[in-house]
């Protein structure tokens, strides 16, 4: 996790070029006109949605007279847009969704999810994994490989665990603990396995939330998502939302906000990290009892 999300520098690279014609009174045609590329390539590189041609990025910072330091800032995002992660051969084998997070998790210094119905895809068991692999089949494409998915989720956990990984912080809500989304011994594998990663890596910390929690202002989340923060990219955030067929990613202020502040308040209902601990031992203890377990 070195380079920040290629996907997320696009985004940030086309808002401030849009921000650069605002400033400026320039529309998207004339631009292209005065730097000598196609209209439909300027739109693409405002969108984010393809690798920006680093000459039009560079040529639209000269004509537009951009100081140093925020061309500086400009043409770095450009070079990081076109960045390709090991991600990006596996994407059909592994699942585009799954590589889109992968993407997402690139250069982060703080990744901070609320897992609604299942435990957080990034500390999963590969038994967990495919049970889900399993569960969700009709949806998957004749390229897809389960055991390239499973291999890809357990590669995304090594490189959440490295010495030089993100902060992870979860909010876990109960309700992923108590509803089985799998056999009840794979389930308590799972539990235990989230267990032992939070005992051992200090940047890992799981807040589990009760069922019957008092959250401020009634707030009642709709959906799971992770909040990524990145490293060498100021102001850089995103957030990924998970709903059942894709993934919504906001990367605009004005999107990203609510998440966050819904996101204080679910940690300040949520169970300290050490009773959040001891229910999810005793929670796997009551689906697979182990002689002698201390709950």
């Amino acid at each position: 996790m070195t380079r920040p999300s290629p996907y997320v520098r696009r985004q940030w690279l086309g808002r401030e070029i849009r921000r650069l014609r605002d400033e400026h009174g320039i529309a998207s045609e004339p631009l292209a006109r005065a730097v000598g590329f196609p209209r439909q390539q300027l739109s693409a590189l405002d969108n984010g949605r393809l690798g920006p041609d680093i000459d039009m990025v560079s040529a639209i910072c000269d004509y537009l007279a951009v100081g140093a330091n925020r061309r500086a800032a400009i043409m770095d995002a450009a070079a990081d847009g076109w960045a390709r992660g090991w991600w990006v051969p596996e994407a059909e084998r592994m699942g585009f969704r799954q590589a889109t997070y992968a993407d997402l998790e690139s250069g982060t210094k703080s990744i901070a999810e609320y897992a609604l119905a299942l435990p957080p895809g990034l500390l999963q068991t590969a038994a967990f994994a495919e049970a889900r692999i399993r569960s969700t089949a009709a949806g998957h494409t004749d390229v897809f490989d389960p055991a390239a998915a499973v291999a890809a989720r357990a590669y995304r956990q090594r490189l959440l665990l490295a010495v030089d990984g993100p902060q992870y912080d979860v909010v876990l809500d109960e309700f992923a603990i108590r509803r089985c989304a799998a056999e009840p011994q794979i389930v308590a594998d799972q539990l235990r396995h989230i267990v032992a990663v939070c005992t051992t890596y200090a940047s890992v910390v799981v807040r589990v939330l009760p069922i019957d929690a008092s959250i401020r202002g009634h707030s009642a989340p709709r959906s799971a998502y992770s909040i990524y923060r990145y490293r060498g990219a100021p102001g850089s955030i995103a957030v990924a939302v998970d709903t059942l067929t894709k993934d919504l990613i906001h990367t605009d202020p004005h999107e990203i906000d609510p998440y966050l502040s819904l996101h204080r308040r679910l940690k300040a209902a949520a169970l300290a990290p050490e009773p959040s601990i001891r229910l999810l031992r005793a929670a796997a203890q009551e689906l697979s009892p182990v002689e002698g377990a201390a709950a």
